[in-house]
């Protein structure tokens, strides 16, 4: 079943840019199939104009596991969550080893979880706060598998046109929902003429 995946997976590389993102991490890292193919697409991908975005929730899933050395050295850009234990000894050498000091440690340790998050690049180091509204929040958040059993049949009673309205109202935001008919007129000057040309909106989001 892995090799099929994998196969599925690469024969859609064909060079325009793609995001293979892995969440729950710890889970490919316990698959010894799946945590191969992983280091080797670490290595290989930005040849194929694709990146790798991987997610845990521990730093220790990758520090204990055999490719952390790929994983540690192909991720030059990584964002970290707030942590009050993160000063801890015993914690804190799991965040050295990825590179942190012991002041971006006691940042970390500091930060206000879902707010803040402290981003560390090739180009720099820097705390940064995503502060989303009610309204992004309430689809960017919907996580939970009660939230998206009722994604599912807000889409099936009102199709994917109208869903937004349909989750804005289910989540109690029906000023919001109110306001999106005002927004066709505008969306329709946006579209693309017959003559070609296109509008694109792009936002990735760790």
């Amino acid at each position: 079943m892995l090799a099929y995946l994998f196969h599925r997976i690469e024969g859609h590389l064909d060079g325009r840019p793609t995001l293979i993102i892995i969440d729950e991490g710890w889970l490919v890292l316990d698959q010894p199939a799946f945590a191969a193919q992983l280091r080797e697409w670490l290595k290989t991908l930005r040849k194929k104009n694709a990146s790798v975005i991987f997610a845990t929730q521990s730093l220790a899933d990758i520090e204990t596991s055999a490719i952390a050395p790929a994983i540690i050295e192909s991720c030059p850009t990584r964002i970290f969550l707030p942590n009050e234990r993160a000063a801890e000894p015993q914690i804190a050498r799991v965040y050295e080893r990825f590179g942190l000091n012991a002041r971006q440690i006691e940042i970390l340790s500091r930060a206000t979880p879902k707010r803040d998050y402290y981003c560390q690049s090739r180009r720099g180091n820097r705390l940064f706060e995503l502060g989303l509204g009610e309204v992004a929040l309430a689809f960017t958040a919907a996580s939970s598998k009660s939230d998206h059993r009722r994604i599912g049949e807000l889409i099936a009673a009102h199709g994917q046109p109208g869903f937004a309205a349909a989750w804005l109202r289910n989540r109690g935001l029906d000023w919001a929902a109110e306001l999106l008919p005002a927004l066709e007129p505008q969306e329709a000057s946006l579209r693309p003429s017959a003559a070609g040309g296109s509008l694109v909106s792009e936002e990735i989001v760790p």
